[in-house]
């Protein structure tokens, strides 16, 4: 049966259907079996139970490097690491992902359902909150969107991974696509946490998850992000404050682009048209959307915004997302449909972008894929050649050293996570 990406029919084409896309990019295209998609599961799936005894709890032994591939890293307050990785094991045996903490080669392995694949990884550090512990997020492939259980939605962990809730309390929507943390507030404290979600839009919580509310469009939301369905994203500037109304929260749902007026409480849509990465492909036009948005350290100073639109490619703003320059000319964008999204700022110059190729990996069956930065806001980009790590980069996180260099922790394909200052490493 034929899919005509430019006009998604949501009660046929909604997530069950494009799980397919996700799953292939997540999981290695050789290891997704069509026949088991089912029926999708009502939006208002109930959350599911999680484990609770003291054994299901408990971490394990530490151990060397986690298995690969590597799917997602956050950075840790303590010097660690929360790593996705999967999928482990085989089509006869059943596949698995799994949760690890650690540094270097000291690794435990967290509780985490089997099944639930680790799209996306956050942590709220105990220093930020005045707290002597983390808190951290995950953002799993939901099982509905495979037909198959209820919806993940979100999770969160206060005990170190050792145990994970869903909260979901106030969300209309359990398809989270995406998550952004305000930054910290002085004094220790919540931060605000904001989702965006396949169906509803955009939630925002005050107290951790506990309670969601939504942050509407004046206009009914339309479901999936577009003529690239995974084109969901939202992020927060790093000035934001709403109090006192400082700062810009992006997002992008309904298959367009939004800015949240924090004085008026509601969202201003940044209409711009823009033509497709793929020849042929329907619609050749559309507005921009992103499945990725990242701000400058100092956009308060600079207004630097950039996005990854997996169906257009690579955008900057220098005018708080005002107006766009397309700055992908010059790199072999994927063309749609593109699931998994891997973009990062160092500086209003410097961002960091994670692409796959046409070439396939035949261990894991999914396309290879290469890191790519610009250093002169996306004039010119340089590939990392001789990767240090086990296989090629298959996920990245970047955070800032202390005189403000960009260092790059680098998951594998093969397993593994390690951590180098950018400029040191072999660009071309």
């Amino acid at each position: 049966m034929k899919i005509e990406v430019g006009n998604w029919d949501t009660e046929i084409w909604g997530p069950a259907a494009l799980a397919l896309v996700l799953v292939v990019s997540l999981a290695g295209c050789q290891r997704l079996d069509p026949l088991a998609l089912g029926n999708l599961a009502a939006p208002n799936a109930t959350p599911m139970d999680t484990p609770s005894s003291e054994e299901e709890q408990a971490i394990p032994l530490a151990m060397g490097n986690p298995p690969g591939p590597v799917l997602a890293i956050a950075p840790l307050s303590d010097g660690e690491f929360l790593a996705g990785v999967g999928p482990i094991g085989s089509a006869e045996s059943g596949f698995e992902w799994r949760l690890y903490r650690g540094r270097e080669d000291d690794w435990r392995p967290l509780s985490w359902p089997p099944e639930a694949i680790p799209r996306s990884l956050h942590a709220a550090t105990g220093r930020d909150l005045a707290s002597s512990e983390d808190v951290l997020y995950a953002i799993p492939l939901s099982n509905a969107l495979l037909g198959r259980g209820q919806a993940w939605g979100l999770m969160r962990s206060r005990d170190e991974g050792r145990s994970w809730q869903q909260i979901l309390t106030g969300l209309g929507d359990p398809y989270v696509m995406d998550l952004a943390l305000s930054p910290p507030v002085p004094g220790g404290g919540n931060r605000t946490l904001f989702v965006v979600t396949w169906y509803s839009g955009v939630y925002r919580s005050a107290n951790g998850g506990e309670t969601w509310e939504a942050m509407p469009l004046e206009a009914e939301v339309e479901p999936s992000g577009g003529a690239n369905p995974y084109d969901l994203a939202v992020a927060v500037s790093p000035d934001y404050e709403d109090s006192t109304g400082n700062g810009l929260v992006m997002a992008s749902f309904s298959r367009q682009l939004h800015r949240w007026d924090i004085q008026a409480q509601t969202w201003r849509t940044s209409s711009l048209t823009v033509t497709t990465t793929l020849e042929d492909f329907d619609p050749a036009e559309s507005q921009l959307t992103a499945g990725s948005i990242a701000f400058s350290p100092d956009f308060d100073q600079d207004g630097t915004i950039y996005l990854y639109s997996g169906y257009a490619g690579l955008f900057r703003s220098t005018d708080k997302g005002q107006t766009w320059q397309d700055i992908s000319r010059r790199l072999s964008i994927p063309p749609p449909i593109v699931a998994d999204f891997h973009l990062a700022v160092a500086s209003a110059d410097e961002a960091y972008v994670l692409l796959d190729t046409d070439q396939a990996d035949p261990r894991l069956g999914r396309p290879v894929s290469i890191l790519y930065r610009t250093r002169n806001g996306g004039r010119l980009w340089e590939a990392l050649t001789d990767p240090p790590t086990m296989g090629w980069v298959s996920t990245f996180a970047l955070t800032l050293g202390e005189e403000g260099q960009a260092v790059l922790h680098l998951g594998g394909s093969q397993g593994g996570v390690s951590s180098h200052v950018a400029e040191a490493l072999s660009w071309d």
